[in-house]
């Protein structure tokens, strides 16, 4: 059995908190493909507290122990996956699909597990009180202290710290929870164009932050907050100008 970190119960054959219902909050690499066959480590395999697996095994760890590479996520895309979630959970099919969907992440200085994809997913879960994820490990960097394992993660392109108004951070100021992710609304906006054809969806790390500073240079803020479906049309005639050529998964005319 999995060993309990936290007071779960059973659902199916995955876990859930147990706790009242509570509203959803929204405030506070390697590309990452579909990573199967996995066998799956459960976290009293370790020899230690901190489970150990081959980057093709994926481990299942608590959500809130997944430290996040980035500040923002969009909040309409979270609720989007929120709401499929738990649709699976209803229909106890939620153990099934997440091994499908492994959370990338590299281990970092003191052990902890730095995820480097799929933070809407992560952020949707906690939403949909589901306890844990599981993980795929792709590389271990935890003898690296603090600076030297971020100076890595910025040569590799596995960090994206820049904040809800496009400004950058150090990496240290990176939150430390997934639901401590603040909202970016033109995060929101490159996940919309994207779903409407406007782009193709890249392998590239933070792709869709590219497209979102993008949109944030030729759109003004207001528009996107008081009128998002005109700013969703404005942002796909932009997608598809000669400006954007560069960005990863443009689609010419």
């Amino acid at each position: 059995m999995v060993t309990d970190v936290t007071k779960l119960t059973s659902f199916g054959s995955f876990h859930m908190r147990t706790r009242r219902s509570l509203p959803h909050r929204s405030g506070a690499l390697s590309p990452a493909g579909r990573i199967m066959p996995l066998s799956i480590a459960r976290l009293d395999d370790a020899t230690d507290d901190r489970p150990v697996a081959p980057p093709d095994t994926a481990i299942r760890v608590p959500i809130l122990d997944l430290r996040p590479t980035q500040a923002t996520v969009g909040m309409r895309a979270v609720a989007f996956k929120r709401r499929k979630i738990e649709k699976r959970v209803e229909r106890a099919r939620i153990d099934t699909f997440l091994q499908t969907k492994p959370i990338p992440s590299v281990r970092g200085p003191g052990g902890h597990l730095f995820m480097i994809d799929h933070h809407h997913l992560g952020l949707a879960l906690w939403q949909a009180e589901v306890e844990a994820a599981y993980v795929c490990i792709i590389e271990d960097l935890s003898v690296l202290p603090v600076h030297a394992f971020w100076s890595r993660m910025e040569q590799t392109g596995r960090v994206h710290p820049f904040d809800a108004d496009g400004r950058r951070l150090e990496p240290t100021r990176l939150p430390d929870r997934l639901n401590a992710l603040c909202p970016d609304p033109y995060r929101d906006l490159a996940w919309s164009v994207r779903e409407a054809g406007g782009f193709a969806k890249s392998p590239l790390p933070f792709a869709e932050f590219r497209w979102a500073e993008y949109f944030r240079t030729w759109l003004p803020e207001r528009l996107v907050r008081t009128d998002y479906e005109r700013a969703v049309s404005r942002a796909k005639k932009l997608a598809r100008g000669k400006a954007a050529a560069d960005l990863p998964g443009y689609l010419p005319r």
